[in-house]
């Protein structure tokens, strides 16, 4: 009997999923006979997918509010049922409520509820590249398309990997939005690719917003050639949009007709009427953003027809509405909250490496136990007749233990300590030598340059000569540890990842928290932690083929400094025999801390540095 039951549950379930992206009443009702099915069933699991299919399909019908509660009791019935696909995918659409009504801190909290739930789990991964890209339409909405890119390229990373095609064309479309106002080519490139994936799929409303993006792209960079095929996506979209009965897909189709005419065929009463009907959709109840560019439009095209009153009044309402939308405050909020959760994100991943350490060790210990009890036996009988000769012979291991770690020590600060002159002369000679004969060579070609020759190829030379006399002199006084003795380790790392920045083609993040923190640490300290840190930097540039590099330094209980690339990676027991990650050990452990080293071939690269609050330098 409740596997008959059980059949028409998944029925009627499956008929919402057909129906809720076309006809969400249809789909309501369907929920409606599965839930009554379920009543006698008792099934927490399918109280939860029927819950979570409840809010969706308000959602989709733009009833925020009533979606907002049917995901939460999907949340708790999925808490009891451990369901962690509706558990995940519930906070990520809670977290799409509250990025509409443009609350980004609530709207971060729940996001990084859900990635908290679905990172790591492959069977979730498709709710782990939606989150990401939610993440990255918030940095959007900051404009910081850089830490857009990065969220967005980290869940094309998941899914090409994995090939979870099917949930790559919102991504593509968004990494596609960042490009934008800069970009047409990669802009067009990413657009296509996911409009080939809707259509594969059949998503009718992924597919209209995916034209739409084509046509601002065309409009934004002018693009004539595309006009025609501009004025066949917008026909399309608009039918498209009628159809299925989507408000925010009828808005923006109606939106970029009046952009087109206005723009293209230069017809302002058509882009007025066209204007005008995205302003009705907006009065149907429909929430979005893009109301201020609407209003900005509808302003302007009033101005260009001689209609000053509407257009005034229709900017009163655009500056009224941008007000309540953006805020220094909720600026600040997002900023905190983002930077709160990227703390806790690295370290959970500190936390995975360190349990994956102690299951190693607890293997280790079982090995040596067992050996241990197979010759305790044969010990035993031994043990009286050596146990003097033993302790004398301990003792001995002991003293040369000690006595090794000494001469180690002192090595250890030799080397370094004739590093640190190496470095001062190196940089005396290319101060005082090189420098001065490159500036002395540049005077007396200025002089051999006078008003009557002026030739443009010696000017360049003189030019190239003075850039490079400039680049000896930073590297001068890279080398000269005195300037930095009088800097904090802070402005230190902001020099270092600047001076970085231009040699590398690709992004370098850099997240401190707290800065009052790090600006305490001083001396010996300072100066092998800054070493360390430009050693890794440096290596990542001359071998990784990165495209960004991240350094997190945070505290709670001790310093943890994070360097992490996207760059291909390397063997680590290989590559730990070199002198360059032999110097990174012996700098770290001369503080008393420890170095973690997590790489792969085709897998990026990540250095984890802990340091003790009150770790002194072995020197």
């Amino acid at each position: 009997m409740s596997q008959i039951k059980e059949g028409d549950i998944e029925y009627h379930y499956q008929k919402y999923r057909e129906n809720v992206e076309v006809k969400p009443d249809s789909a309501l009702l369907y929920l409606a006979k599965a839930k009554k099915l379920n009543q006698q069933l008792e099934d927490e699991n399918w109280n939860a997918r029927i819950a979570y299919g409840m809010g969706y399909t308000h959602y989709i019908k733009n009833d925020f509010r009533t979606a907002h509660d049917y995901f939460k009791q999907a949340i708790r019935y999925a808490n009891v049922a451990q369901d962690f696909n509706v558990l995940s995918k519930a906070y990520n659409q809670i977290g799409q409520i509250y990025a509409v009504e443009n609350d980004v801190k609530n709207a971060l909290v729940n996001y990084h509820k859900s990635l908290k739930i679905s990172e790591g789990k492959e069977e979730l991964n498709d709710n782990t590249i939606a989150v990401l890209s939610n993440l990255a339409d918030l940095y959007i909405l900051q404009s910081d398309t850089l830490s857009a890119r990065n969220y967005y390229h980290q869940a094309q990373k998941i899914g090409e990997r994995d090939d979870e095609r099917k949930h790559l064309d919102i991504v593509y479309n968004n990494l596609a939005v960042s490009y934008m106002k800069t970009n047409k080519d990669s802009t067009e490139f990413y657009l296509n690719k996911s409009l080939q994936i809707q259509k594969e799929n059949h998503s009718i409303y992924g597919q209209i917003m995916s034209q739409l993006n084509l046509v601002s792209t065309y409009l934004n960079f002018k693009s004539k050639d595309d006009y025609q095929k501009s004025f066949e996506y917008l026909e399309e979209s608009l039918k498209l949009s009628k159809a299925i009965g989507n408000l925010e897909a009828e808005f923006f189709s109606y939106f970029y007709f009046g952009k087109y005419y206005e723009q293209a065929e230069s017809n302002l009463q058509q882009a007025l009427f066209y204007y005008n009907q995205a302003n009705e959709v907006l009065r149907k109840g429909f929430k979005n953003d893009y109301a201020i560019e609407l209003y900005k439009s509808l302003s302007r095209v009033h101005s260009k027809l001689g209609n000053y009153k509407e257009a005034y009044g229709f900017e009163k309402t655009q500056h009224k509405l941008q007000d309540s939308i953006f805020s220094v405050e909720k600026n600040k909020q997002f900023h905190e909250a983002q930077t709160k959760f990227d703390v806790e994100r690295k370290n959970n991943q500190i936390q995975l490496l360190n349990k994956e350490k102690q299951i190693q060790k607890g293997q280790n210990q079982l090995i040596f136990t067992g050996s241990f009890l197979a010759i305790i036996s044969l010990l035993i009988l031994a043990i009286f007749y050596r146990k003097r000769m033993k302790y004398q012979e301990t003792i001995s291991v002991q003293e040369k233990l000690i006595f090794e770690k000494e001469i180690e020590t002192t090595r250890t600060k030799n080397l370094l300590e004739g590093q640190n002159l190496e470095r001062k002369r190196i940089a005396t000679e290319l101060h005082d030598g090189v420098g001065g004969r490159l500036s002395a060579i540049k005077i007396k070609m200025d002089q051999l340059n006078t008003t009557s020759i002026k030739d443009p190829e010696l000017e360049e030379c003189i030019n190239q000569l003075q850039e490079t006399a400039k680049e000896i002199r930073v590297i001068s006084h890279e080398l000269n540890e005195n300037n930095r003795d009088k800097i904090n380790f802070v402005h230190l790392l902001l020099q270092l990842v600047k001076d970085y920045r231009f040699y590398f083609t690709g992004e370098i993040h850099l997240n401190i928290f707290p800065e009052s923190k790090f600006q305490e640490i001083d001396g010996v300290a300072k100066h092998y932690l800054y070493r360390t840190i430009q050693e890794i930097l440096s290596n990542c540039l001359k071998y990784a083929e990165a495209e960004n590099i991240n350094i997190d330094c945070t505290f709670d209980t001790m310093y943890r400094i994070i360097v992490d690339d996207d760059g291909k990676g390397f063997d680590v027991e290989k590559v730990k025999k070199g002198m360059g990650i032999s110097n990174l050990y012996k700098r770290v452990q001369s503080l008393n801390g420890s170095l973690f080293i997590d790489s792969a071939i085709g897998r990026g690269s990540t250095f984890i540095i802990e340091i003790p609050q009150d770790g002194k330098g072995n020197s």
